[in-house]
């Protein structure tokens, strides 16, 4: 999809033309202006303010649960071949809603407003062209991306199979840093593993966090890649030999000067309780955000009942030991 096609849908352009605002503040603006000039956005922003907030202490970590009704299209999205081949693509940019803009990034993605947003200050960065969700080829994007976006942000990815509402259309998100209890659980040393130093890069496992969690840190946004992508080739040989992609999440942040990654291996993208019907279901599906220790449930009574043995379990359930 080339630039005059998408025209209509521009608030702003960030490239390497000499802007004057940095990506961060670009973002700022548009959320502020599209809560205004868009009514589902307002909207949605306005029921973020009666969320409903709860923490509860796990053993090694903790979790933040949040009541959001609003998020139940995400959280139940079905997304079988069949499912996506049945509905339109809502990234695209020829089916967004009229009242959404984006700014152009680069003339590859568009950054948008996300109209269910679980947090405040959500994005999504949506290719231009309509291509499957997938990690490897477009991690020099992703690195980019943490990078321009910088240290107030943190950006996230959702595997095609884990957590991604559109397996069929490659996008990352992007929420602003500090939300997640892990961000801070991973700067205690006790929490981390060292596992390899080489060429500059910094790598540990995370230890006691009751999901396993490789953690990637460097200088040199290729060796960085390198690292990741060699991860993710490792988990492919252990359990997923016949995928394109292994089953992961992946947080990414740039503090000015190294990026960290935190990779999240996974073997379901569901636990069993979702699927069960009557009061034994829980209506939990973990993305990066759940993984990052952020719980979203659109159901109250989820909200209400679910403990620290229960997420623990959950997070059992749907993570893949790495070693």
């Amino acid at each position: 999809m080339n630039r005059e096609k998408i025209a209509d849908r521009i608030y702003r352009t960030f490239d390497d033309a000499g802007n004057v605002q940095s990506l961060s503040v670009l973002c700022n603006e548009l959320l502020a202006q599209q809560t205004v000039s868009w009514l589902e956005l307002g909207n949605a922003y306005r029921a973020l303010r009666g969320v409903r907030l709860r923490n509860v202490h796990c053993r090694g970590f903790s979790v933040r649960l949040i009541f959001n009704p609003g998020r139940a299209v995400n959280t139940t999205a079905s997304v079988g071949p069949q499912d996506i081949r049945e509905r339109p693509c809502f990234l695209c940019s020829s089916n967004l809603p009229e009242q959404q803009k984006g700014i152009l990034y680069r003339n590859k993605y568009l950054i948008l407003g996300n109209p269910r947003p679980a947090v405040p200050s959500h994005l999504t960065l949506a290719s231009l062209e309509h291509r499957p969700q997938g990690i490897v080829e477009h991690a020099d994007d992703f690195l980019q991306i943490a990078a321009e976006l910088g240290a107030r942000w943190t950006t996230l990815y959702n595997g095609p199979r884990c957590g991604a509402s559109a397996p069929d259309h490659l996008h990352f998100q992007a929420v602003p840093s500090g939300l997640m209890p892990i961000e801070n659980e991973i700067n205690d040393k006790k929490n981390l593993l060292p596992v390899n130093r080489d060429h500059g890069i910094r790598q540990y496992l995370g230890i006691g966090l009751g999901r396993d969690v490789i953690i990637i840190e460097g200088e040199a946004a290729h060796t960085v890649r390198d690292a990741l992508c060699e991860h993710l080739e490792v988990l492919k040989k252990k359990a997923f030999p016949s995928e394109e992609e292994p089953m992961v999440n992946i947080m990414g942040h740039f503090n000015g000067e190294s990026w960290r990654l935190l990779v999240f291996p996974r073997r379901a993208h569901r636990p069993a309780a979702f699927f069960k019907e009557g009061e034994e279901r829980i209506v939990v599906s973990p993305a990066v955000m759940e993984m990052a220790g952020v719980i979203v449930t659109p159901m109250e009574r989820d909200f209400d009942r679910l403990d620290a043995a229960t997420i623990e379990s959950i997070y059992h359930e749907v993570s893949l030991k790495y070693n």
